[in-house]
């Protein structure tokens, strides 16, 4: 019986020797079975949850192996199910799916064997528990951070302004040798507290959010800590637009304002709002730094600019529906910041929407101050992607990488046919299937209706359709009488991008993102005037046929794009 073991931990507060303790547990129990482990199925996935599937690349790998002909092992060792996750939808699916491939998951401590007929019932079982675990602990933390925030204690998170002060209690052991934290005070950082007060101040004599941002950015006024999603530590509108709005600032807690749900396809977590009546506020007189009279002021100025400007947008080029018909955004970065470019200027009734770096005009941090307009950025980028691609030399380097990696993936298999069984045993094993499923067909006729005999034919017809794979991977490929068909499959995919610009904005972005992950835009001069270098990669047909790299000794052509002209 040849093995891989899987195992996980779930939160960076966990020991990393968790992962030992379940690979030790499975091992000790393989030994005295005689079952073999391979090491190099031997997968771990870190710091991740165990809520839902998605991001577990180790256990994805492993599935992935499971599906090979021939298989690399018979068993996926697990120490519990919990291990596996604790979902029970997931769980059940995952062991399915493995099952169908031939392979079993043998969850060590509760002796489980998925391979077994009761195993369904006692996964199912078991994952009610494992998932029970996942919701009780969230009401108990749930419950601990609303008598906190009852008390006038911080529930968690920092927040410009203040200083996260522990509170330790004596009379029982922490770690480290430190007693226990009982809690978490705010306590108010005298310099931060005062650029919250400008902020506040600025904002209530007629001062844009962009213009605040500018000003503190300039001075070089230290900046709260970017989000993962940002690589600049700048202040930005949006970052100012929450300040403004946050109620710790005039000694107010306001507690339960969102909550999160874990999307079922993507497995991650998305924060949504709750209603106002669900909402926990508690008076903390001690954390205010502004005073009600500046408050009130300030958003005397957020309701005139609100009813000046119309319903506030919720922001981002996702996130609105008019948002939608930007083909390119989301795949545009800055070449000087790293920024993601965004329409910067526009939405006016001429249509001249325009493309630009966020970090110079937002919060003037970046020297990038090129923009262009929308409208002639997407026309000149789909022109380049036509005639950078529909060349002679292009489609001949994607046929000749299409090629190379089409023979490789077919030698592989014709290695793996030839160390599983001779082609000739092969003929003949399929020779005899042909006979054996050929007296079945006339063993139901004679019979009738037999739920045996069927059941034998279609595991008989089933063996007979794996021999003709494997002897089909002994039969050379000969993929030059397919170049015409590839050409124009390469042809076809990058038109098609261009007829749905012209009906359908939304579904051309949702096709231009299978094809290009990122383009890069340089400021450059040129004799013509000062433009956007582009660059980057675009995958049209087969995923690693057109990689903008050299590869194997394979030179691409031209680089994928040139300058952009026209800023206006």
């Amino acid at each position: 019986m040849k093995c891989a073991i899987y195992a996980r931990y779930s939160s960076d507060l966990q020991r990393e020797t968790s992962i030992e303790d379940q690979i030790r547990k499975c091992r000790e129990f393989a030994a005295p079975k005689g079952w073999v482990i391979l090491d190099d199925y031997v997968r771990y996935d870190q710091a991740i949850s165990g809520a839902a599937l998605a991001g577990r690349d180790a256990l994805y790998a492993l599935l992935a192996a499971a599906q090979r002909k021939p298989r690399p092992f018979d068993r996926i060792l697990i120490d519990d199910t919990s291990r596996l996750a604790r979902n029970v939808a997931e769980a059940l699916t995952m062991v399915a799916t493995l099952k169908f491939h031939g392979v079993g998951v043998y969850f060590v401590s509760q002796g489980i064997d998925t391979l077994d007929k009761s195993a369904r019932q006692l996964v199912t079982i078991n994952g009610m528990m494992d998932e029970q675990y996942l919701v009780g602990l969230g009401d108990k933390v749930r419950r601990g951070q609303e008598g906190r925030v009852l008390k006038g204690l911080n529930p968690g998170g920092r927040c410009y302004g203040y200083i996260n002060v522990p509170i330790e209690d004596p009379s029982r052991p922490g770690k480290y040798g430190r007693p226990a934290v009982s809690g978490v005070k705010l306590e108010i950082n005298a310099d931060q507290a005062d650029v919250v007060r400008r902020i506040f101040r600025m904002y209530a004599e007629g001062h844009g959010l962009a213009r605040v941002a500018k000003a503190l950015n300039a001075e070089g006024v230290p900046a709260p800590q970017p989000p993962r999603t940002r690589a600049l530590r700048a202040w930005c509108p949006s970052s100012i637009r929450e300040m403004l709005r946050n109620e710790r600032y005039r000694g107010v807690q306001v507690w339960n304002r969102t909550e999160k749900q874990r999307h079922p396809e993507t497995g991650k977590k998305i924060s949504r709002e709750r209603p106002a009546s669900e909402r926990l506020r508690v008076e903390v007189p001690a954390w205010r730094i502004v005073s009600e009279e500046l408050w009130n002021a300030a958003h005397a100025q957020i309701r005139a600019v609100n009813e000046k400007m119309g319903r506030s947008r919720s922001g981002g080029l996702n996130r609105t529906e008019s948002s939608r018909q930007y083909l390119f955004s989301g795949l545009l970065v800055c070449g000087e910041c790293g920024s993601r470019m965004v329409i910067v200027s526009g939405r006016g009734t001429r249509g001249y929407v325009k493309y630009g770096c966020p970090s110079h005009r937002y919060r003037g941090v970046c020297d990038n101050k090129l923009t262009m307009r929308q409208d002639r950025l997407e026309e000149q980028l789909l022109g380049a992607i036509e005639t950078r691609i529909l060349t002679p030399e292009m489609i001949q380097y994607m046929i000749q990488r299409f090629e190379q990696e089409l023979q490789g993936r077919m030698a592989e298999i014709r290695k793996q046919a030839a160390q599983s069984m001779p082609l000739a045993e092969l003929h003949k094993k399929r020779d005899d299937l042909q006979v054996q499923a050929a007296r079945l067909a006339d063993a139901i006729a004679d019979a009738g209706h037999s739920p045996a005999l069927l059941s034998r034919l279609t595991t008989a017809e089933a063996d007979l359709a794996r021999v003709d794979r494997e002897i089909a991977a002994y039969r050379p490929v000969n993929v030059a009488a397919s170049v015409e068909q590839l050409q124009g499959f390469v042809t076809g995919q990058v038109m098609q991008l261009r007829s749905l610009l012209g009906r359908d904005a939304p579904t051309a972005k949702a096709a231009l993102m299978k094809h290009i992950k990122q383009l890069v835009l340089t400021p450059e001069d040129q004799p013509s005037g000062r433009v956007f270098k582009v660059s980057g990669g675009i995958d049209v047909a087969v995923p690693n046929v057109m990689p903008m790299v050299a590869r194997d000794g394979i030179e691409p052509p031209t680089p994928a794009f040139s300058g952009l002209r026209s800023t206006d």
